[in-house]
């Protein structure tokens, strides 16, 4: 809409009509000239209107006298509800006032109308050579500023994906269906050593026949529709992976390729070297397992070839086992034993002390936890012992300290075969085979409270007593040969023992058994300055002169020697006889094996009693 009164001040009709006198004086002219002059504000006003961009003009006073239906929609009035009233307080309030108030020209002004995004301009309005008053006029652009900043958007997304692919450590080649190459990064020049330059807008068939790259999977890829993998040989150290990937148009056609490009020569000597560590292991694991067998295990007594002939029979099995007997009496070797002669001797044989862990530490150990789940946990988290030894062998050393808490865990695994880590909500099934020991009276410690009838119950499918070495002395001499072959190869000697030093282990008392006896080896190795180890030698203790070992015997004239030993011998049993009323006691006062001493206090009292009849 335009302001009529407006445009009567400043129109004047006699430039329009040639009439003689002025048409305003002339009385029957009034309506006629009326009629002209609306009909001549209409059609301004609606050129105006038929403008896509919004117009407001407004005179000296700052009255509006232009208002174009653009600006209608913009404003959200009606024009009949602005023209000829000042601008300031017809308006709405919006950025566009204010620039409108201000004077001289402007172009491309930006500002916000509610939703809209403007731009406007500003001009004075002349009529005359005389400035009557100013216009805007101004444009909705929020579907240009919308495409303007998808536009932005779109190009930020594709320095985004560049990024993407010049930083990517894979090559990356991509072509179009037809295998013309549109795009190569950064890795790809560096893994082949070609520059992009020789490759962009060439095709693949012309690439190889030229010698740049010996073979390409884009036809495969067009034709299957899917993901195509090769390896190529680039060179004579370098081995390539090879991927190519289809982009499909909306009809389903492949459209581009996308190729990855891998060099895996590394990969591949890594592999190399883990074939070679596995193989390796498995040497390191069989000799190992070998010389125990083979070397290692000494039965020459009955008693333990029993024990390994059942253990034998066990071991083709997957029932739970159960070791008893006395602390170093050999119960890890059976368990080892087991192991190996199993279905699963080619998988992990794991050993875990129950009493030599703390029970805070030991949940953890065998069982696992997930990352944070408790204070100080390793962030990454830590596999336990049951799932270490999945498909293998878990040996539970000393079973009997394990905590009552730990037990009714260790009593779920053996029912169900699952194992939850601490702080995980879901377990995952293992498939251990359990062989546990202990030198602990189970059943007392049941009475006590102190261990779980349930679990003792599904421990002891089979149970196998392994003797101590006091009822197996016939394996002594074996044993002190191995302990003597490993101590010569750790201290790189070549020591041997006599039969007398032999004769004098299979007399001694052994409480502590095979590991006693192992130990007080060493320690006879270590102290004697000879490569012959034929007696025992002692470490005198300070201030130790009248010790039991420094007791004299003393001999009257002269007899011969072996009468002299039997004599010696036969007097300090029948003395410690006396003494201990007791053969095991007195066996351990002399240093001697039980069954060494019985028969010789058997032979010597036998000898006595025939010497006092004659």
């Amino acid at each position: 809409m335009i302001s009529s009164a407006f445009i009567k001040k400043y129109l004047r009709l006699d430039d329009i009509l040639p009439v003689p006198d002025p048409p305003w004086n002339h009385p029957g002219e009034d309506r006629y000239y009326e009629a002209i002059f609306n009909n001549m504000v209409d059609i301004i006003g609606q050129l105006l209107d038929s403008a896509h961009n919004g117009v407001i003009a407004f005179d000296e006073q700052r009255r509006v006298v232009v208002f174009t239906k653009k600006a209608e929609e913009i404003y959200g009035v009606k024009s009949a509800d602005i023209i000829d009233r000042p601008l300031a307080q017809a308006l709405p309030e919006s950025p566009l006032n204010q620039f409108m108030m201000e004077s001289g020209p402007m172009v491309d002004h930006r500002c916000l109308i509610g939703d809209h995004h403007i731009l406007a301009n500003r001009t004075p309005l002349i009529l005359h050579n005389k400035v009557i008053g100013g216009i805007s006029v101004f444009q909705d652009v929020t579907r240009d500023e919308l495409m303007s900043r998808e536009l932005d958007s779109i190009k930020e997304n594709e320095l985004y994906l560049e990024s993407i692919i010049e930083n990517s450590w894979d090559g990356i080649y991509i072509t179009d269906r037809d295998g013309r190459t549109l795009k190569v990064n950064r890795s790809y020049e560096r893994i082949t050593n070609i520059p992009k330059e020789k490759l962009i807008g060439r095709y693949m068939k012309d690439l190889v026949n030229d010698g740049f790259m010996s073979g390409y999977i884009t036809d495969r890829v067009v034709k299957e529709k899917s993901a195509v993998t090769i390896k190529q040989k680039a060179n004579q150290n370098q081995r390539l992976l090879i991927t190519g990937n289809p982009i499909f148009d909306p009809s389903g056609d492949v459209d581009k390729v996308i190729t990855n490009v891998r060099d895996i020569s590394e990969l591949i000597e890594l592999e190399k070297k883990l074939e070679i560590s596995n193989e390796m292991t498995a040497l390191y694991r069989k000799e190992l397992f070998g010389n125990i067998l083979e070397n290692n295990i000494v039965c020459n007594s009955p008693k333990f070839k029993e024990v390994l002939h059942l253990a034998g029979k066990v071991a083709a099995k997957n029932s739970t086992v159960l070791l008893l007997g006395e602390t170093g009496a050999g119960k890890e070797v059976v368990a080892r034993y087991i192991h190996v002669n199993s279905k699963r001797s080619g998988n992990n044989y794991l050993k875990i002390n129950c009493g030599a862990i703390p029970p805070a530490l030991l949940e953890s150990e065998l069982f696992g936890y997930v990352g944070g789940a408790f204070t100080g946990a390793n962030p990454k988290g830590k596999i336990g012992m049951f799932a270490l030894a999945h498909e293998g062998t878990l040996f539970l050393d000393e079973i009997g300290e394990l905590p009552l808490g730990l037990q009714s865990a260790l009593l779920r695994v053996l029912q169900d075969g699952v194992v939850t880590r601490i702080g995980d909500g879901k377990g995952s099934q293992v498939d251990v085979r359990i062989i546990a020991a202990t030198n602990r009276d189970l059943d007392e410690m049941i009475q006590n409270g102190l261990f779980r009838s349930d679990l003792y119950y599904r421990l002891n499918v089979i149970s196998i007593t392994v003797p101590p070495l006091r009822e197996r002395p016939e394996d002594i001499p074996g044993l002190a040969e191995i302990f003597l072959n490993e101590l010569n190869k750790k201290y790189d000697e070549q020591k041997i023992i006599t039969s007398d030093f032999l004769d004098a282990l299979e007399r001694k008392e052994w409480p502590g058994n095979v590991r006693e006896l192992r130990n007080f080896i060493e320690k006879q190795f270590v102290i004697s300055d000879s490569d012959i180890l034929d007696t025992f030698l002692q470490i005198a203790s300070p201030g130790d002169g009248s010790g039991k070992h420094n007791q004299q015997i003393v001999v009257n004239g002269l007899i011969p020697m072996h009468e002299a030993v039997k004599t010696v011998e036969a007097t300090l049993i029948h003395r410690a006889m006396n003494k201990y009323h007791n053969t095991h006691k007195a066996a351990r006062a002399l240093e001697m094996s039980q069954p060494t001493f019985f028969r010789k206090y058997k032979e010597y009292t036998s000898a006595r009693r025939e010497h006092e009849e004659d």
